[in-house]
């Protein structure tokens, strides 16, 4: 007598797998994400070369490059995620 074959997935992986599903459950929070970081971080480099080109302080009480260099970084940080976010869809 044969043993039935038994996959590790389950049956409706497979039949999304061989349909070739785009995986649209998984893709909404990337966008979401994507969007957020890129947001953020154009903002924040926006603002922070505006208060520098006006040589108005980027934050109260700390060196003036000192806050443009942190803030130029985070900013460009968020951006880099922000694009590694939707580069994974």
């Amino acid at each position: 007598m044969r043993r039935p074959r038994v996959t590790a997935s389950p049956g409706w992986a497979l039949a999304d797998r061989r349909k070739g599903a785009s995986g649209t459950m998984e893709s909404g929070p990337a966008i979401f994400a994507g969007v957020v970081f890129a947001l953020f971080g154009g903002a924040l480099l926006t603002w922070t070369a505006v208060r520098v080109r006006q040589g108005l302080p980027v934050a109260q009480g700390v060196s003036p490059v000192a806050s443009a260099t942190v803030a130029g970084l985070v900013s460009v940080i968020a951006l880099i995620l922000g694009t590694w976010c939707l580069t994974r869809l």
